[in-house]
């Protein structure tokens, strides 16, 4: 008969290390890290390419955050740096509409590369998910910026097609993050319709 809670207490063991062992794979999987470096050897679409990958890793992010939140409205901080992540995506739509809807040069130097080890991933509190949206917000800056400089080094004169294409990619992905923050924060405000279609 003691052989029994003997194998139990063994068995149990067992199970509690290997959730252990599993819980942080589960926790680092639910990370979303950006490392990303614009390479002007590559084609410009290519480049833009690579600004929509790392838009695409915020929306994710954003989406992990909305998430986190408890029913109702958000609290005052959340609220707050959900608001600012919005604008940071319309920031990016703008930039994106200045090139392909007016004639307007842009002019930028953004960073040759970013990145973003999304630290705060784990931390579901308030103050964890404030410096989450921190940090989307820090990376959409840095995307926007190189979207700057890439649009500053393109040929005077009517944007390509495979460069609007690109270009309309990434208004598309800011624009889908800036929809879910509306929808979230129960806003009717959302991105301006584009001027143009690709």
């Amino acid at each position: 008969m003691t052989r029994f809670p003997a194998r139990l207490v063994t068995i149990v063991s067992l199970v509690a290390c290997v959730s252990l062992a599993a819980a942080p794979g589960a926790v680092a999987a639910d990370r979303l890290p950006v490392r990303s470096v614009d390479d002007s050897s590559l084609s410009m679409a290519n480049r833009i390419g690579a600004v929509d990958n790392v838009v695409t890793a915020m929306d994710a992010r954003i989406d992990r955050i909305i998430g986190s939140l408890p029913e109702g409205h958000p609290p005052a901080p959340i609220f707050e740096s959900l608001t600012a992540s919005q604008a940071s995506m319309h920031t990016l739509i703008a930039t994106i509409d200045s090139k392909l809807c007016t004639q307007d040069t842009t002019y930028g130097t953004g960073d040759a590369s970013l990145a973003d080890g999304d630290v705060f991933a784990e931390d579901r509190t308030a103050s964890g998910l404030t410096n989450q949206l921190g940090s989307v917000r820090t990376v959409l800056a840095e995307a926007n910026g190189r979207l700057i400089r890439i649009i500053g080094s393109m040929p005077v004169g009517p944007t390509t097609f495979e460069l609007e294409v690109a270009l309309t990619a990434v208004r598309q992905t800011a624009a889908g993050g800036f929809d879910a923050i509306a929808i979230r924060i129960g806003t009717d405000i959302h991105p301006p319709s584009p001027c143009h279609s690709a």
